[in-house]
């Protein structure tokens, strides 16, 4: 009898395998379309299925319409290169800002300079043309009247190498992934020049919305060289650390005072 009872659960079990394959497309099709992704794992003949429960990211215009989708990006290493010192004819070196102009952005909030950047191919007079940096370039200069440096390394992730020259009093410099915010500049470690953007919320689920240069943009006309202003969906996996201008924090709210107790009348005085 007992084997009997095994064979019908073991039938029973079969069904619901074969049900629950049998309806999966539909189930995705329905949870994809209101933003739940499926990440399924059939080995061992299993089916181990984990929720993402992202939802897309788009580049909204002005009148609520849908202008792009926003692509998720793993990695980026090789557009940040920076150079502001031009080698001249006599053998000295000029700097290179000094040969063209610092572009204008508007500092004035995140959702101001993602306005007056986006689709542009700022190159900052940087010797490299529209590179991660040129845009932080044009930032700091907007926001904190003062150069960026990548602490003589020439490459994006040598931000980090003296934090203490790039923030100043205009900047928190952060180590920690949880500290990221709106407006918080992310340094990214890479082999070759590592990556810098601009994020334009906190991290979720180990990536984090981002404003940037030369991250798989427009390329750049004229020969300038790099790619124009986009968001991406990035990875932190690489994050090094970051700067958070000062504007741009929030200030704790301030504690609720403590009430007063009332005495109570006991109609004795």
């Amino acid at each position: 009898m007992a084997k009997k009872k095994s064979s019908k659960k073991k039938s029973q079990s079969l069904k619901l395998s074969q049900l629950f394959n049998l309806f999966l497309p539909l189930i995705l099709v329905i949870l994809s379309g209101i933003g739940i992704t499926f990440i399924i794992n059939t080995s061992n003949g299993e089916v181990e299925v984990k929720i993402d429960y992202n939802q897309p990211q788009y580049v909204i215009g002005d009148e609520g319409e849908i202008l792009e989708e926003i692509p998720t990006i793993d990695e980026i290493d090789g557009g940040g290169m920076f150079q502001d010192q031009l080698d001249i004819e006599n053998g000295e070196k000029a700097l290179y800002y000094e040969l063209g102009e610092i572009e204008e952005v508007d500092t004035s909030s995140v959702e101001a300079f993602v306005k007056s950047t986006l689709g542009r191919c700022i190159v900052a007079s940087n010797y490299f043309g529209a590179q991660c940096v040129s845009i932080a370039r044009a930032f700091w200069w907007g926001y904190a009247g003062f150069d960026v440096s990548t602490c003589g390394t020439g490459l994006a992730k040598g931000m980090m190498n003296c934090p203490d020259e790039n923030a100043r009093d205009r900047f928190k410099v952060i180590w920690n992934v949880d500290e990221i915010q709106e407006g918080t500049w992310i340094v990214l470690d890479g082999s070759r020049t590592g990556h810098i953007c601009m994020a334009l919320d906190k991290v979720n689920n180990g990536y984090v919305r981002c404003l940037g240069e030369n991250q798989g943009g427009v390329p750049c006309e004229y020969g300038v060289g790099g790619a124009g202003t986009n968001i991406i969906n990035i990875s932190v996996k690489n994050f090094i650390g970051g700067y958070t201008p000062l504007d741009y924090i929030e200030p704790e709210p301030e504690p609720e005072p403590i009430p007063t107790p009332i005495t109570p009348d006991t109609g004795r005085k």
